[in-house]
């Protein structure tokens, strides 16, 4: 049961104030009555443990506004309810310039003064509610959550703190699961205020007849089927960050608009004629090689200059294996409490096998691996016998997709990652897509692009 909140009253008349209180305890709240803003700024400022001041605006030496002034100084998360007399209406509404939340006139309606207190107690937890939910993201993205001890992510960690010291465009490349999104929420909650918006786009997945009006945004008629404006992702992204993803999966024609878009600071919608400006940081990703793919025009050589004026490179999980530990360890501690399991043991032979995988998911992979151990764990260690076949063949010397001294291609390689995930999932599909880091949807399309038989239908 949630606690009570706790009122305040303070009121000059202390009849009328010591009525108050009882009211409102009859009504659940834990209420105190005082005669003076000075006995209240006193009380607060021993035990600051108070929920709403409920007080009167005409107080003889401190009034209303004057304690609601101070009270919000110095306890902003403290709600405020001005009591006013007859004809005081005007300085109530300064009262609420002030942050009182309401105001109510005397003599007192004990449902209206219930439903107003309700209102301001409601309105204070949902802004608690939102703080936690910041303070959550701030520590979800923050620095320490780019794990690794070795030479290559401490660089990273310089350019993100670089990084976050302007709004210069960003280019983060890197392999699938080597964690490019966090780098780039990293550096955008590091860079903006707790309520800048950061907008995700993975440009290889919207179509490509669409992309344009997704990004930019369209007027009502611009196209069949635009029935009403739509303000685009750019603008939803206004004043914080849009994150594109696999950004050289972008059309060519699109990537001039792009260019346009980094060079004025303005976007047209779709169908429209005006320009609109914004402030949005762009950061990008890929997870393709650069050269490669600018010697062969997937990516136009201006949009590039662009984009890298500060360019990070995540490496790959197999090129920092020293970061093993700390990431098994790290994601033990994240993931412990979904499961209500905790791993306190793993076995020095476990942790060589770990340590000498290639890693072909990167740090996705890994993390699936540790939640995958939770799911299954039966005691507090780690043996062998608990790692999946991918990861006890994955031996020195050999590449990922491998299997003995055949070497085997990358559809190859897929096609047996699955069939290792369902025959330790026992063939439960669900289980099997969760420890391959993929849909429920992507697994059934690639079980009928290898025709790979899949036993159990979970």
């Amino acid at each position: 049961m949630a606690e009570a909140a706790r009122i305040l009253v303070v009121e000059d008349d202390p009849n009328h104030g010591a009525m108050c209180a009882r009211l409102l305890e009859r009504k659940g709240y834990q209420a105190r009555a005082l005669t003076s803003g000075r006995d209240a700024l006193l009380l607060l400022a021993q035990n600051g443990d108070i929920d709403l001041v409920l007080a009167d605006l005409q107080m003889p030496e401190m009034d209303g506004i004057q304690l609601l002034s101070a009270v919000k100084r110095k306890y902003p998360h403290i709600e405020f309810i001005m009591m006013t007399g007859y004809g005081t209406v005007k300085t109530a509404v300064e009262a609420m310039q002030l942050g009182a939340a309401h105001y109510i006139q005397k003599p007192l309606d004990h449902d209206e003064l219930n439903l107003l207190i309700q209102r301001a107690i409601e309105k204070k937890q949902l802004a608690e509610k939102v703080d936690r939910l910041r303070a959550e993201l701030q520590g979800k993205y923050s620095f320490e959550n780019v794990i690794g001890k070795s030479a290559a992510m401490q660089t990273v960690q310089e350019k993100m703190a670089a990084a976050c010291g302007n709004r210069a465009t960003v280019l983060i490349t890197g392999e699938s699961g080597t964690g490019k999104e966090l780098v780039a929420r990293g550096i955008h909650y590091n860079t903006f205020k707790q309520d800048a918006p950061f907008v995700a786009v993975n440009c290889g997945a919207l179509p490509k007849d669409l992309i344009e009006s997704e990004l930019f945004g369209y007027k009502k008629g611009a196209f069949t089927g635009a029935v009403a404006d739509s303000e685009g992702l750019f603008s939803a992204a206004n004043g914080g960050t849009i994150f594109l993803d696999e950004v050289m999966e972008m059309p060519p024609e699109l990537q001039v608009k792009l260019m346009r878009v980094l060079q004025e600071r303005t976007i047209r919608h779709l169908g429209d004629t005006r320009e609109i400006s914004i402030d949005v940081r762009v950061i990008a990703a890929t997870n393709k090689l650069v050269q490669e793919s600018l010697e062969s025009g997937a990516i136009r050589k201006d949009l590039y200059y662009r984009l890298s004026v500060i360019t990070i490179h995540i490496p790959p999980l197999r090129e920092r294996t020293e970061d093993v530990p700390l990431l098994i360890d790290h994601f033990l501690k994240k993931h412990e409490k979904n499961y209500k399991k905790t791993i306190t043991g793993i076995e020095p032979a476990v942790m060589d096998a770990l340590m000498k995988y290639s890693w072909p998911g990167n740090v996705r992979e890994l993390e699936n691996l540790v939640e995958m151990l939770l799911a299954y764990a039966k005691s507090p260690g780690v043996r062998l016998s608990d790692l999946p076949e991918r990861i006890l063949h994955g031996g020195p010397g050999k590449k990922s997709g491998t299997l003995g001294d055949e070497v085997l291609t990358l559809k190859e390689a897929e096609r047996q990652l699955i069939i290792n995930a369902l025959a330790k999932s026992k063939g439960n599909k669900s289980l099997a897509a969760h420890m391959l880091g993929i849909s429920r949807k992507s697994l059934y399309k690639k079980l009928d692009d290898y025709r790979i038989n899949s036993g159990s239908d979970v």
